[in-house]
């Protein structure tokens, strides 16, 4: 660890002399040097328009065999061959990061695949406050996405302090990468999440380097990495619908110097992701493109206050016909909550009961007895144990309750068939949450899916139909009248 410190301070020095060269450069994002190496491409590097793609180091991939490479000239073409569906080791060899569609859903497989359950990720549909208060509570953090420029550079906060030690933040040093950094940047700073095995190894081992060499730890990190290996690159889907917007326009229209550098300047500037979260009494955005993280101020009783104030200036720096952006919450799972309620509820009954005992023991006689809760049922359905029901903490107003109606055996009675009425609500609150996690698990699972040959056979019959030809035609035609 040493040894990453002493060149970390080498690398700031690069850092400071490369400065205006960063911000002038493209917006292309690149695997960074090694440790080893301090190189200015070690500072975090600019987002890549949604069309970029990451490229393949091949040294790390397992190669499809060539036509060459068949001494009897028999068997499939290459093209067949290279389009066969990628297999499990393939995609592990990958060492490329794919740009991530803002869903909570694939946000939310990315979470249980690494482990981390205590979190989801909820889509904010406004920030009003009557809004938040339908999202699952607390709400730990933000993850923004809005189109970013180069104009975001030049507003940079001049000279700002560098990272304290009681704040995780990692720079971004590889292209496509901003919405794990995102979500690291929140999840890592949240200590009532259990972050799980892998995750937090991570965290312990990366606490005590510089951002820089955090973004670096993290693209190399195989398990990390293929948290964004969830989505195919959405560029191919922004061609097809340049292309068919020209097929359904093809008058040619007057270019004008104006309107030839607003279109040059929207399809140049890319989408990014960066966090808004509170830590220690003061709210920080995390944004993984610039150095260090910046304290936007007190959190007070409201640290949503702040955060809002920052984002819809930010919204409002844009262009008045431009909404495409996103907001995204990362909020303790219902999933978790609901289990905990249940501990709580379970744990009152158990006293309940308890207290009947030894008030009436044939009190059991005066309820129906499939109403009783079994706590074999309870591991079951709440993969609740003895141990979590007897350390929950019901809330004092229900242990107050509790406590007006220990005395009399009806009022306890009573009591008991309420609690039991609220389990069975928790029950169906759960297993609502429970398909819910099915069907984002079951979307996850149809976003990895390899559509390259069917892709092929497609493009295939196109080319023998004679309908190929045409389709390039269309678009290089398009292309001219740009």
């Amino acid at each position: 660890m040493a040894q990453d410190f002493h060149m970390e301070d080498g690398l700031d020095d690069q850092r400071t002399a490369s400065e205006e060269e960063r911000r002038r450069s493209s917006r292309i994002g690149t695997v960074s040097s090694a440790p080893s190496e301090p190189t200015g491409k070690n500072i975090p590097q600019k987002r890549s328009s949604s069309a970029d793609t990451t490229s393949f180091p091949q040294s790390t991939r397992t190669l499809r065999p060539h036509n060459s490479d068949r001494q009897d000239g028999s068997g499939p073409d290459a093209a067949a061959e290279a389009m066969k569906p990628l297999t499990d080791e393939e995609r592990r060899n990958w060492k490329g990061w794919v740009e991530l569609e803002s869903d909570p859903a694939l946000f939310n497989f990315i979470l249980r695949e690494n482990g981390l359950e205590d979190a989801t990720v909820q889509e904010v549909i406004s920030l009003d406050t009557e809004m938040l208060a339908e999202l699952p509570q607390p709400i730990y953090g933000f993850i923004f996405l809005f189109r970013y420029s180069d104009e975001d550079d030049e507003i940079e906060v001049e000279n700002p302090p560098k990272c304290p030690r009681h704040v995780w933040f990692a720079n971004q040093t590889t292209s496509n990468a901003c919405a794990t950094v995102a979500l690291l940047n929140i999840v890592m700073n949240v200590s009532e999440i259990n972050l799980g095995e892998a995750l937090a190894s991570f965290r312990q081992t990366t606490q005590g380097l510089k951002p820089a060499y955090r973004g670096q730890r993290l693209s190399q990190n195989d398990s990390i990495r293929r948290m964004d290996m969830l989505n195919a690159d959405l560029g191919l889907q922004n061609d097809f619908e340049k292309w068919e917007k020209s097929k359904k326009n093809p008058k040619r229209k007057k270019v004008t110097n104006s309107n030839r550098k607003k279109k040059k300047d929207e399809e140049e500037s890319g989408f990014h992701f960066i966090a808004y979260v509170p830590i220690n009494g003061s709210v920080w955005r995390l944004d993984g493109l610039q150095r260090h993280p910046v304290n936007l101020g007190a959190s007070g009783d409201d640290w949503i206050a702040v955060a809002r104030a920052h984002i819809n200036e930010r919204l409002h720096r844009n262009d008045q016909d431009d909404i495409q952006f996103s907001l995204l919450s990362l909020c303790k799972n219902p999933l978790q909550s609901t289990r905990q309620q249940v501990a709580e509820n379970m744990n009152l009954i158990m006293s309940i009961e308890q207290s009947l005992d030894n008030m009436k023991p044939d009190w059991k006689a005066f309820t129906p007895g499939d109403e009783v809760p079994k706590l074999n049922e309870l591991r079951e359905v709440f993969r609740l144990s003895q141990e979590l029901i007897d350390k929950a903490k019901p809330p004092a107003s229900a242990l107050e309750r509790l406590q007006l109606a220990s005395m009399d055996p009806s009022s306890l009675l009573k009591l008991h068939e309420k609690l039991l009425t609220d389990q069975m609500a928790l029950r169906g609150k759960y297993t609502a949450e429970e398909v819910s996690i099915g069907q984002e698990n079951e979307q996850a699972a149809k976003q990895k899916q390899d559509h390259s040959p069917r892709i092929y056979s497609s493009m295939k019959a196109l080319a023998e139909a004679g309908v190929m030809k045409e389709i390039v035609q269309d678009i290089r035609e398009s292309k001219d009248t740009k």
